[in-house]
């Protein structure tokens, strides 16, 4: 199963703008698995994030920093074909 996740600081400005994000996800592409993890301090350190939010696409960090929903949508488009 193909995997998108979105790693955020606990109480991210951004969380609304990647909930809804990752809403869309999960909606154009419902074979795919989407989640967020609001992170604590500790966790920061432990995954070794230094830019938050940071996503995933099955593992691999594709960006860090809050990306774009264009950018985003068309990276998985083609990962999953």
């Amino acid at each position: 199963m193909q995997r998108v996740d979105f790693y955020l600081h606990d109480g991210c400005p951004s969380h609304p703008s990647l909930l809804s994000l990752a809403r869309d996800i999960a909606t154009l592409y419902p074979t795919w698995a989407v989640a967020l993890h609001p992170l604590s301090e500790n966790d920061l350190a432990t995954l070794d994030l230094r830019i938050l939010p940071t996503v995933t696409i099955n593992g691999v960090r594709v960006a860090a920093g809050m990306p774009s929903r264009e950018w985003l949508l068309e990276t998985i488009r083609m990962c999953d074909q």
